[in-house]
Parts: C-alpha cells; sequence; structure tokens
C-alpha cells in the first residue's frame, strides 16, 4: 500500500533502525557518514525519529594491496584479479583466503603462499570428510583421554571463532579452524581410539563453523554426511563451557611485533618448549611469507614475537 501520509513510517523505522553495523573505508567520513548524521539528527529534531545516530557502531575495512606492498594500479602492473584465482582453486578458496590472510581492518599485501595455504587446507577437509562418511554408522561416545582432548579442541574452536568472528577478526576465526583439523588429525592417529560417533559430530561442526567463509563447498560436504537441509539451517555450534577446563594457556603468536595467530600451550611449558610448538605449526610458515626466523621472543603465558627478516 502506497503512503500518501508521510515520507515512511516512523514506528516501523524506529523497530528497525538504527542500522547494526555502518562497514566503510574511512574516505567516507567526510561524505556518507557525515550526510547520514546530519539528515538523521535533523529527522531527530523534526519529531520523525527516535534516535540521534545512524549507525550503532562502525567498522573501516583495510585495503588489500599488491604484492609488492603498494596499492593495486594498473600504472604499476600489480593488479590482482579474483577471476584468475576462482578459475584455478574456486570463490571458496579465494572467499576464505580474503579473510586469512589480512586483518580486516588492516589488509596487508597479497600473498600467493596464503592462497596455497586455504586450497592445502580445505584439501585436508575434503579428505577427513570422505573419511567420515564411509565411517560405520554408531551413536555414542565413551569420554575417555583421547575424546576430552578432542572435546577441548573442539569446543575450544567453536568458543573462538563465535567470538571472533563477532569482531570481524575472520584472519583469527580461520586459524582456530585449521587447529580444530589439526587436532582432528591427532584423534585419527590412533586408529583403535578413534570413535565414529564422536568424529561425525567434531567434523559436523568443522563444517558449520566454515560455512560463512566457505559455503559453497561445506554445502557439498554438509549433504554427503548426510544433512537433510542446508547446512545454514543446522543451527551455529554451541560451546560447553565444562569440556574447557584444562592446564592450558593461550598466547599470540607475532611476526615483527603484528599478531598472527593464536595458540594453545600448555602452562607450564618453558620457553624453549614454546618457541619448538611455535616453529612446527604450520601458520607460521604463511605467516612468515617467505621470510627467515632471527629469533624468537618469548613473553610467558602472554606471546611468542618472531623476529624475521
Amino acid at each position: 500500500n502506497k503512503n500518501d501520509q508521510a515520507a515512511f513510517d516512523r514506528e516501523k523505522v524506529n523497530r528497525m533502525c538504527p542500522v547494526d553495523k555502518y562497514i566503510g573505508g574511512a574516505e567516507h567520513a567526510a561524505m556518507h557518514l557525515l550526510y547520514a548524521r546530519f539528515i538523521t539528527k535533523a529527522l531527530r529534531d523534526m519529531g520523525c525519529l527516535d534516535f540521534d545516530e545512524p549507525f550503532r557502531s562502525l567498522v573501516h575495512q583495510g585495503t588489500i594491496l599488491g604484492a609488492d606492498g603498494q596499492k593495486m594500479s594498473k600504472s604499476r602492473g600489480n593488479t590482482i584479479s579474483p577471476d584468475d584465482y576462482i578459475t584455478r582453486h574456486g570463490s571458496d578458496a579465494f572467499r576464505m583466503y580474503l579473510g586469512f590472510g589480512f586483518a580486516y581492518t588492516d589488509g596487508g599485501p597479497w600473498n600467493d603462499d596464503g592462497v596455497k595455504a586455504i586450497v592445502k587446507f580445505i584439501a585436508r577437509v575434503e579428505r577427513l570428510g570422505d573419511e567420515v562418511t564411509a565411517l560405520p554408522p554408531a551413536h555414542g561416545w565413551a569420554a575417555d583421554e583421547a575424546a576430552r582432548d578432542l572435546q577441548y579442541a573442539r569446543h575450544y574452536a567453536i568458543r573462538a571463532v563465535t567470538v571472533d568472528a563477532d569482531h570481524f577478526q575472520f584472519n583469527t576465526s580461520i586459524s582456530r579452524m585449521m587447529e580444530l583439523l589439526n587436532a582432528i588429525n591427532k584423534y585419527q592417529a590412533e586408529p583403535a581410539k578413534v570413535q565414529p560417533a564422536l568424529l561425525r559430530e567434531v567434523y559436523a561442526d568443522l563444517l558449520r563453523l566454515m560455512a560463512p567463509f566457505a559455503p559453497h563447498f561445506c554445502e557439498e560436504m554438509w549433504q554427503k554426511l548426510g544433512g537433510e537441509k542446508s547446512i545454514f539451517l543446522s543451527g551455529w555450534p554451541v560451546f560447553d563451557p565444562q569440556a574447557l577446563i584444562r592446564d592450558t594457556v593461550e598466547i599470540a603468536v607475532q611476526v615483527n611485533g603484528a599478531v598472527k595467530y593464536r595458540l594453545d600451550i600448555p602452562t607450564d611449558a618453558d620457553p624453549v618448549a614454546v618457541e619448538s610448538l611455535v616453529r612446527d605449526d604450520e601458520r607460521t610458515e604463511t605467516a612468515l611469507a617467505g621470510r627467515t626466523i632471527v629469533k624468537i621472543i618469548i613473553v610467558k603465558g602472554r606471546l611468542a614475537n618472531i623476529v624475521a627478516r
């Protein structure tokens, strides 16, 4: 029905607004944001609105640079064509790299090694899916030590991805998924202890965590797993706080002072053990982007800073 009495329905606008999140570059601060705030405050003063700010919060996205660290430009010859990568690796791998390779608000230089890491990760998840779907039907599982370790990794990942993704920290969210995949592979290393029902549950949660980042791939793997409806209608995983009671601590792993990922280590791990864990983690190679480790500075219980050049 047309409204010929007012510019808009005040009740509906007050119910729907203000907008939860405005995402835009800093270059819009003197344009869209300024105009939106002025118009909103004017409408409020006129009695048309019950709120005085158009957006509840604001996020500025970073800029993805060329591989040379410079802003992409045809004249520099450093532009990246999404089509080339999508043709070779698929849109899910491309999308997931955009989330993994950069801090959302910082951006940074393009790195083909990061794309390869994501392609490898997705391939590993696919192979795991084939293994899980080949398992015999099973119900229930016993909470032995191996199961508790996997449960810890599962619920830690669910909690971390839920929190980080909500704060636009997509790179650390995907790092958590990689940690969970590693934990699953570690669980599988002792076939006699593998419980099919638990493995299937954890794999299903991994797919649900990945789905916003790799929707086409996860939808297909979900169907192979026996999902009767879309993975996006299956609900977001919920973590169990009881599964997270453990003698470990989370530290930030930095490269030249910039946080690249987070790592769980035993609370009693000495600096030598922490350095070994950092060096052995597959995410370190990606974070180094071809650079060489000079030394690793350990701050007990807090961080490991890789000095690289």
